[in-house]
């Protein structure tokens, strides 16, 4: 058996390549969001204020319900 294949440093390979993977792509990220290529979501509108001309649809007799007045 080799002696650089120990479990110690087995371990430390797996985790070097589960991270540095995923530091970079962090790095990356961070880089674009600062340089505006990639800008934050708009916010959603409160609750009720979709786009229905601002008019709700929770609770409406409108939808045509199946267990309704049918």
């Amino acid at each position: 058996m080799d002696k650089t294949s120990t479990p110690i440093v087995v371990g430390l390979l797996f985790f070097l390549r589960c991270l540095v993977p995923l530091v970079v792509m962090l790095g990356i990220s961070y880089v674009l969001r600062r340089l505006g290529y990639i800008k934050e979501p708009p916010s959603r509108p409160p609750n009720g204020q979709y786009e229905n001309g601002g008019k709700s649809n929770e609770n409406s007799n409108d939808e045509g319900l199946a267990h309704g007045n049918a």
